[in-house]
């Protein structure tokens, strides 16, 4: 008949309903020793009602000491005795001590560790009474609450130990369990970990219970994984609770159904590798906004597999949107309070990462607004304008999703809506949002490479901005208004490589910048845009090859710069802006060759990120950037020819970096930072010598490398790093003709390369890789005698060469990689003289058009040498 019972659970999870069911519920919290607690009681009464609604046949204790909950467990054991399905749920305080799990009654003794072990339930006391009641056991524990005896924070429910120094000290939380051949553990917390009591009637493990684990259709240890997952969301990842299942069959706490979306995420949830959970969670720190957004748009964007740069920028736009989306509907008010409710419940559904259900909601609220306007005309303009506010958040809401395609339908009809309420009669903050909506479209058609449409949009801004200027030529706002519209303009045109257009557009923003800047009542913000156009006036410069033009720009602007962060000392955001603008002024310096010039410029900001770093020694951003300084130095000294203060600068980006993985060992972009950290400081070691040394810093970067790729091996970037830190390896051996260690790197390398650019057949950056790996193996071959397999590889690159130049004929660097290649092949040439003939054509061609890189303006005399020494 058990078998039976357990065929049903598989295959027949409605019948199983019918099956015999029973539950023993234990709450402790009125504690007389130890920290009395607020929910546990809360926690029974309601994990009552749940199971009994599943069909279970539920005991409820409550306070009981361990004698009384010692006759609990024989008690169930009695009167439960041939059940198909046993559950017990305990909340209240738990502890491990040596190895060995307790549930703590409510006289429970604050001694020592032994007292504590002897007037506590031993969780196998448990297990064994579930083992005698039914051959499936669900063992629900709300029991790491900290600090029982009141030395913590009192939100938890976790044991810490006391004054035992002769025996094993209480561990926060319980342990593991192992697996238990019957029995399903689910602990709150995971081992060793605390879990919090809550703020409202029940902690948050049993509100997750109470949500999720009646769940219709799902198999419990899926509905745990709901639990889970909603715990650790919610908590933002402060609290992950643990499930450990021995059990031998499938269970079904209730009827089929669908999934709603929020579940969907959440077991979706449950299978990404720490490296993407750590990217997620790292933003959504930094923003201080819930995880499940983020997690809701890698999940459907399937961010998973683009390289990281690109997902990061992706996740950074989703997180921007949802800030925006909360924002926006936290200031507008809805006449309608039915309208106000719907847009309430699309802000909580957001939060869930629930993004159909909050455009649902945000739809409906559109809809009512829409009907409202048709049919009672005195609300017109308040209906219409509600209507417009609604499509404008339902457009936030998609673009956090990353449903770029639903963000633009939204607002197309927001902006139709606004464009018959625009005019003086619009209030003007709602004047704002309208072309700030149009920005945005603009943005959007950018983001998805859409520059035609995004010009246009650009151009509507800037021609309404324009009416408004002219309808009141004295409103800063409508100036400054019509001057923003002019600089993303002159972005597109820069774009598109109009240069006299796009200084036209950035001149004239500069001329309203000087002039609102001039105002006595002039904002921080209009002051900050005549640095903003003077940095787009030096790119401009710079696009022209005018280095000194562009140089003249950016020291202009950041003297604005220097003056804002002086009269505004407490704004830490003028002083990250302004290391910038002092790298950007000492990356052209090194451009120009005024390498002492440049050091200036990067010592001040680094003295600036050092000064910001010491006053927020946590803020890992910051640190990262102190980081950034150090290397841009390291740099340098090594152009100068200093090595040792090139090492100096190095280690200390090293240090930085490995502290910032120390702290947060599961942030990927530290460890990566740390890897190219490792690998410069090798390149240094090499530089002056010391081939031992660099080989262990190579080596060093180079694991930590493998160890990101093991985490997700289609991560592009990754894989490249990993590409270039084995040819730093296999360089380090060739130098020391070591052809033997040459190889195993070279050929990594190589398949890396390979594989990549399979991957990626339109990435030119791929292809040269490619290129590269395989000269690099010839190469090899050349020198280990092998002149057929040397031959096969430079042809091989040959082919990809010319193949990078034929996309891109204006390109001189794919030019002159087909230069290299022409030189490798005719080592095999029946006729030498001809790829060397064409290889010095394409090279003078180059240097007559101005092209060619000065770095390589000897590579004319070295094949006319090689012409030269063949016979005719």
């Amino acid at each position: 008949m058990r078998w039976l019972v357990l065929f049903c659970l598989l295959i027949c999870p409605v019948q199983a309903l019918a099956e015999r069911r029973v539950a023993l519920v234990l709450a402790a919290e009125d504690y007389v020793a130890l920290r009395v607690l607020e929910n546990p009681v809360h926690d029974a009464l309601a994990l009552e009602d749940m199971l009994s609604g599943l069909g279970f046949e539920v005991t409820v204790e409550t306070d009981r000491t361990l004698r009384r909950m010692r006759r609990a467990l024989d008690d169930f054991r009695e009167d439960s005795g041939g059940a198909d399905v046993a559950l017990i749920f305990f909340a209240g305080h738990g502890v491990e001590i040596g190895g060995v799990n307790y549930l703590l009654p409510i006289d429970a003794q604050a001694g020592t560790a032994a007292e504590i072990a002897s007037t506590g339930l031993p969780l196998a006391e448990v297990q064994a009474a579930l083992g005698d009641v039914a051959p499936i056991g669900i063992v629900l524990l709300d029991a790491c609450r900290e600090d029982p005896f009141g030395a913590g924070s009192g939100q938890g429910r976790a044991a810490a130990a006391l004054d035992d120094p002769d025996a094993p000290a209480p561990r926060p939380g319980l342990g593991r369990i192992g697996r238990a051949d019957g029995v399903l553990f689910a602990f709150s917390a995971a081992p060793g970990e605390v879990a919090s009591d809550g703020s409202g009637e029940n902690s948050p493990f049993t509100e997750a219970l109470l949500r999720h684990f009646a769940t219709p259709g799902v198999e419990v240890r899926t509905a745990l994984t709901l639990v889970q997952q909603d715990v650790y969301d919610r908590s933002r990842g402060k609290q992950l609770p643990y499930v450990e299942s021995g059990l031998p069959r499938l269970f079904f706490a209730a009827a089929s159904g669908d999934l709603p979306e929020r579940d969907r995420l959440l077991i979706a949830m449950a299978d990404l590798s720490p490296a993407l959970r750590a990217e997620v969670e790292s933003l959504a720190r930094a923003k201080d906004m819930p995880l499940a957004p983020l997690y809701g748009a890698l999940l459907s964007a399937e961010l998973s597999g683009k390289d990281s740069a690109a997902r990061a920028q992706a996740l950074l736009d989703s997180a921007e949107s949802f800030l925006r989306f909360r924002a926006q509907i936290r200031v507008l008010s809805a006449q309608d309070p039915e309208v106000a409710g719907l847009r309430a419940q699309a802000e909580d559904s957001l939060a869930l990462g629930a993004y159909d259900a909050a455009r649902v909601y945000l739809a409906e609220a559109a809809r009512l607004d829409a009907t409202a306007r048709d049919t009672l005309r005195d609300s017109y303009r308040a209906r219409t304008l509600s209507e417009a506010q609604t499509y404008a958040l339902s457009a936030a809401a998609a673009r956090s999703a990353l449903r770029y395609d639903l963000a633009m339908q939204d607002i197309g009809r927001a902006l139709s809506l606004y464009a018959e309420l625009e005019g003086p009669d619009l209030p003007r903050a709602d004047r704002i949002a309208y072309t700030d909506l149009i920005w945005d479209q603009g943005d959007l058609f950018r983001l998805v490479g859409n520059s035609g449409f995004a010009l246009r949009a650009y151009r509507n801004w800037q021609t309404i901005a324009a009416a408004r200027v002219a309808e009141a030529p004295d409103d800063g706002e409508f100036l400054r208004n019509h001057a923003v519209a002019g600089v993303n303009l002159g972005d597109m045109l820069l774009a598109k490589g109009d240069l006299d257009g796009a200084e036209a557009m950035f001149q004239a923003a500069l001329a309203v910048a000087l002039d609102l800047s001039q105002r006595a009542d002039a904002p921080l913000k209009w002051r900050h845009d005549v640095f903003v156009a003077l940095a787009k006036l030096g790119d401009i410069r710079q696009g022209r090859g005018d280095l000194a033009g562009a140089l003249a720009q950016h020291q202009a602007g950041l003297a604005v710069l220097i003056a804002l962060s002086d009269q505004n000392p407490a704004r830490d955001d003028l002083r990250r802006d302004l290391a910038l603008g002092h790298d950007r002024v000492g990356d052209l310096h090194r451009f120009s060759g005024d390498l002492a010039a440049a050091m200036e410029s990067y010592v001040k900001a680094l003295a600036i990120r050092q000064g910001l770093v010491a006053q927020a020694p946590d803020a890992a951003g910051w640190a990262n950037e102190l980081a950034g300084s150090h290397d841009k130095i390291g740099d340098l000294l090594m152009l100068k020819g200093d090595q040792q203060g090139a090492r100096k600068a190095y280690q200390a980006q090293v240090d930085i970096a490995a502290g910032l993985a120390e702290r947060d060992p599961e942030n990927t972009l530290w460890q990566r930072d740390l890897a190219l950290a490792q690998i410069k400081i090798g390149n240094v070691l090499k530089a002056q010598g010391d081939s031992a040394g660099a080989s262990a810093a190579y080596a060093a970067g180079l694991a930590i490398r493998q160890r990101l790729v093991a985490l997700d091996a289609g991560n592009a970037e990754w894989q490249r790093d990993l590409a270039l830190a084995e040819v730093a390896m296999g360089d380090l051996a060739f130098a020391a003709q070591d052809f033997s260690a040459v190889a195993p790197h070279f050929t990594a390398a190589l398949g890396i390369a390979r594989d990549l650019a399979q991957r990626q057949p339109d990435n030119a950056e791929a292809q040269q890789d490619l290129g590269a790996a395989l000269d690099r193996m010839g190469d090899l071959a050349m020198l280990q005698g092998d002149p057929r397999a040397a031959e096969a590889a430079f042809q091989q690159s040959y082919k990809v060469a010319t193949a990078l130049a034929a996309l891109d004929p204006a390109n001189a660097e794919y030019a002159t990689g087909v230069v290299s290649s022409l030189v490798r092949i005719a080592l095999f040439a029946a006729d030498r003289r001809a790829p060397l003939q064409e290889a010095l054509a394409i090279l003078t061609r180059l240097q007559a058009e101005g092209r060619l890189d000065p770095a390589k303006a000897g590579w004319i005399a070295l094949v006319q040498t090689q012409l030269d020494q063949i016979a005719p």
